[in-house]
């Protein structure tokens, strides 16, 4: 089995109620049909909602993204009619083939095809210019994934996608494509809520640089649906 990951990309700070539409009616079954499994789309759809009480969880060109569609297959050498969808739906549309990680894992208690509770922080990132690949792997898996169960205590879940190569679209030049959930907005808006110990946050900042390229970094909010 495979992970595969598409970025799908929107007009700057589009709308995205007719691409989740879409997403929810036409390309599942398409997916399943063509042998996908554990489908997951993340959907850029609380833009406003963060904004207005906590536009710094938004970063880089957030406006441009809509939605996040990722799935497992047999074999990667099958994408082809599910790729060519997901190129349709929407403009820049940039794939991944990736290695998952569950460093904190969920129980799902929401019905399929819902929507999961709360909201999904969206990040995805390169590795610094000049850094190299031992130095990477470690400060980002090993370091900065233990203190982010400090940094976000009341965090649901955290999935951490390695990007083994680039299937499609423009060269993004990501390694990284991360989604921390969140059980309720506010643990994701209110700072009290979303940051543990200030001396924690302090420690990740002074981190950051040894694993997350800030200037092709984007993150930010979305909804989430899953599928067997």
């Amino acid at each position: 089995m495979e992970k595969l990951v598409y970025l799908l990309g929107r007009e700057p700070d589009a709308d995205t109620q007719g691409l989740r539409e879409q997403l929810l009616a036409e390309t599942v079954p398409l997916l399943r049909a063509h042998g996908a499994r554990q489908i997951t789309l993340n959907i850029a759809d609380l833009d406003a909602e963060v904004q207005d009480t906590a536009p710094d969880r938004i970063a880089g060109p957030w406006g441009s993204l809509g939605a996040v569609v990722a799935f497992w297959l047999e074999c990667l050498d099958s994408r082809g009619p599910i790729e060519a969808h997901l190129v349709s739906l929407a403009p820049g549309v940039t794939g991944y083939l990736v290695t998952e990680s569950l460093p904190q894992t969920f129980a799902q208690d929401w019905g399929e095809g819902e929507r999961r509770p709360g909201v999904s922080q969206f990040t995805a990132h390169g590795k610094p210019k000049g850094l190299d690949e031992a130095s990477f792997y470690h400060n980002w898996q090993m370091e900065h994934s233990r203190l982010s169960f400090d940094l976000h205590p009341l965090r649901w879940s955290y999935e951490r996608n390695a990007v083994a190569r680039q299937l499609c679209g423009a060269d993004t030049g990501y390694r990284a494509l991360v989604l921390e959930h969140f059980r309720e907005l506010r643990d994701f808006t209110d700072p009290a809520r979303y940051f543990g110990d200030p001396a924690v946050v302090e420690q990740m900042y002074a981190e950051l640089p040894g694993f997350c390229d800030v200037h092709n970094m984007v993150t930010g909010p979305m909804s989430e649906y899953r599928f067997a």
